[in-house]
């Protein structure tokens, strides 16, 4: 099958994973890029934004790229994972013949105006079961679950496990998230934690002093996951009952990982067995404490961990799912 993506190509961004497992499962794979094209500066994102909003035509117009380059590629299936795809967009794309669907890598507080909604596409999909849940309710429109998952050629045990006697925590600092490696820090809980550099406004918090000023990708990622003693996934409130897509990362690296806990964890993994799981800072500190102390228990966690991801959890297994619903 012919399937163009659209989203972020960087190295280990969700688009570009797809493409590799597409073209892996023997697809013919086709880069789409971004519904928009992004501004280096942050601070002149947000008023693009806004003005953006204010005048659809301009982001249609700006997508017609998308489309005409769909179109000569001849695409059967186009996957977005870009929740900025205009609604012309997507109905352009099903005129020239191609199905569209829909793949939202991010929590309920990423979804902006919910264009999607009005959208006229073949299928979409969400990692937020609770949204699923409502949207099926309330709306006649072909909604699925669809958890987030693993590309196996980057996200596997590379190195010996817990050979680093800290926990590891990746992604984006806000609030909740220092506020809890504060807590972390003040218990004596050794942890370092990698991403792009801490906001201005967050402030003197003692949370730079194990910020290591990088993010991390690809093989990096993996060896850093799986060298840890375990791997904090703590998640943004916004995740009502889904996880992340760290979870699967960590876990195909053969981590140790803990997780907070949401409903939909026990459905994914077995916890005690596969990872950890905490649903309090008292919890949370009792497992990450059994995590640096106890010999063997971070490379049983992390083997488990791999074994099921690689198995259940695959962005070629969600594919074939994506395929078998719109095809």
């Amino acid at each position: 099958m012919r399937i163009g993506v659209i989203g972020r190509l960087e190295s280990d961004m969700f688009a570009a994973n797809i493409l590799e497992e597409a073209r892996d499962a023997g697809h013919v794979a086709i880069p789409l890029g971004p519904a928009r094209a992004s501004h280096r500066l942050r601070i002149a994102s947000r008023p693009v934004e806004l003005f953006l909003q204010a005048l659809p035509r301009l982001d249609e117009r700006g997508q017609g790229r998308i489309v005409r380059e769909a179109a000569a590629m001849a695409c059967e299936l186009v996957i977005s994972t870009d929740a900025r795809l205009m609604p012309e967009s997507v109905a352009a794309l099903r005129r020239s013949g191609a199905r569209v669907a829909l793949w939202f890598p991010d929590s309920v507080a990423n979804l902006g105006r919910a264009l999607m909604l009005m959208a006229p596409y073949d299928a979409l999909f969400f990692k937020e079961p609770h949204l699923v849940s409502r949207l099926t309710a309330m709306l006649d429109l072909p909604v699925y679950y669809l958890p987030e998952a693993c590309n196996p050629r980057r996200h596997r045990p590379m190195v010996p496990a817990g050979t680093e006697p800290h926990l590891v925590i990746a992604g984006n600092m806000y609030p909740s998230r220092v506020r809890l490696l504060e807590r972390l820090i003040a218990k004596g809980i050794p942890v370092k934690a990698y991403g792009s550099t801490i906001p201005r406004w967050i402030g003197n918090s003692p949370v730079r002093e194990i910020h290591m000023g990088h993010p991390i990708w690809t093989e990096d990622k993996a060896r850093i996951f799986r060298s840890a003693a375990g791997v904090l996934n703590n998640l943004h409130p916004a995740e009502v009952a889904g996880v992340n897509m760290r979870l699967f990362e960590a876990a195909g690296s053969g981590a140790a990982v803990l997780c907070e806990f949401r409903p939909s964890v026990p459905e994914l993994f077995e916890v005690g067995e596969e990872i950890l799981a905490f649903q309090d800072f008292d919890e949370l500190v009792e497992q990450a404490s059994r995590l640096l102390d106890e010999p063997g228990l971070t490379a049983k966690l992390g083997d488990a961990a791999a074994q099921r991801t690689h198995r259940d959890h695959t962005l070629a297994l969600r594919l074939a799912t994506i395929i078998e619903k719109v095809a």
